[in-house]
């Protein structure tokens, strides 16, 4: 009894938390920039003008929201860029038969093609869902690497969407 009282509680909280921090982070970003912007616009209007922190707050939030895309979009396509990824491909990872999207940064090192049975190695880099600056190098036999037709922009997108922002081609 006493484990499910306690689970409940920590999944409501984690629930909560997101909430709670971002009602305190707007509260907070209100009484800031109204307490600023009254006083700027008291001297020069000579008359405060309560909430205007309010209207601020919403037009920066909705202001970041309509440029965050197309900044987050162009860094992530000029880090996949200075990367040195060649091609996007296929392997299967973790497992045989789970086919993960990866890319392509070099030829693996020559000590690791020898200890690895001779066979010409790759080094492939496998982006984690959501945030593709994180992920793992594997070393892949060239033989076990699919090579896909898709740029490796249209894969990043593919990989940060999860899947949901398909290529067109």
């Amino acid at each position: 009894m006493m484990q499910k009282i306690t689970t409940t509680f920590f999944r409501g909280l984690i629930i909560l938390l997101p909430l709670l921090i971002t009602i305190w982070l707007l509260f907070f970003f209100y009484t800031f920039l109204d307490g600023i912007l009254g006083n700027i616009i008291t001297i020069f209007l000579g008359h405060h003008y309560p909430g205007l922190g309010l209207v601020l707050i919403i037009g920066l939030i909705l202001f970041v929201g309509s440029i965050s895309p197309m900044i987050i979009g162009k860094r992530l396509i000029t880090w996949g860029d200075t990367q040195g990824f060649n091609r996007a491909c296929l392997v299967e990872y973790p497992r045989h038969g789970i086919w993960s999207i990866g890319f392509i940064t070099s030829d693996a090192a020559s000590e690791i093609e020898k200890k690895a049975g001779g066979h010409k190695m790759v080094n492939v880099f496998i982006a984690n869902t959501p945030t593709p600056a994180t992920g793992f190098l594997i070393m892949v036999s060239s033989s076990e690497v699919q090579l896909l037709d898709m740029k490796i922009e249209e894969a990043f997108k593919y990989v940060i969407s999860a899947g949901v922002l398909k290529p067109k081609s």
